[in-house]
């Protein structure tokens, strides 16, 4: 899967601690005890071609909002309450500083991640960081959803395969198709 995505979308690597724990516990669409890698892309053009013209324009900010964007991560600094509110305590401490400029670097469309999901040595899952309705819909299609164990059971990460009137089922088809897969 990793090569896949470094050839298809130039991804590459990052630690899995660029993102919290906290957040990756508190994330209903994350099965942190089955994550093992974090994945990024940053190339201008992989993401051109990755986000859609709706994706882009959400992530277009504007001039304002984008360096405010900067001057709080790196100042601790607030004017959008009208008057500048610098904490300088948070200097001193710059662990907080990977994870905030992940999360600014998303928000703004320059880069996307990917978290992958592990059972039994297979990836499992996956959970696309950055709006990107092409790169979620080919991690689906890429990596599908698991059996479900019985037929009552209805949940984010199972799919009753070969069940049409399945959502999960369903939409995974859907994915395989867009994609170029059936």
């Amino acid at each position: 899967m990793e090569n896949l995505l470094a050839q298809e979308f130039r991804a590459y690597e990052i630690p899995l601690a660029a993102i919290t724990p906290t957040d990756y516990l508190n994330d209903e669409e994350v099965r942190e005890d089955l994550i093992y890698k974090l994945l990024t892309i940053t190339h201008p053009d992989v993401l051109a071609r990755i986000y859609s013209a709706e994706e882009q324009e959400m992530k277009d900010i504007g001039a304002e909002a984008y360096e405010q964007s900067w001057r709080s991560l790196f100042l601790g600094e607030d004017t959008s309450l009208g008057s500048p509110q610098k904490d300088v305590s948070t200097l001193d401490d710059a662990s907080w500083l990977a994870y905030n400029l992940l999360n600014i670097q998303h928000s703004t469309g320059q880069r996307t991640s990917i978290v992958l999901e592990q059972e039994d040595g297979d990836v499992t899952g996956a959970k696309v960081y950055g709006i990107s309705d092409y790169l979620s819909t080919f991690m689906v299609a890429v990596t599908g959803y698991r059996e479900s164990r019985s037929a009552d059971e209805r949940n984010y990460y199972s799919m009753a395969t070969g069940d049409l009137n399945n959502e999960a089922f369903s939409y995974y088809l859907e994915c395989l198709d867009r994609h170029g897969l059936i």
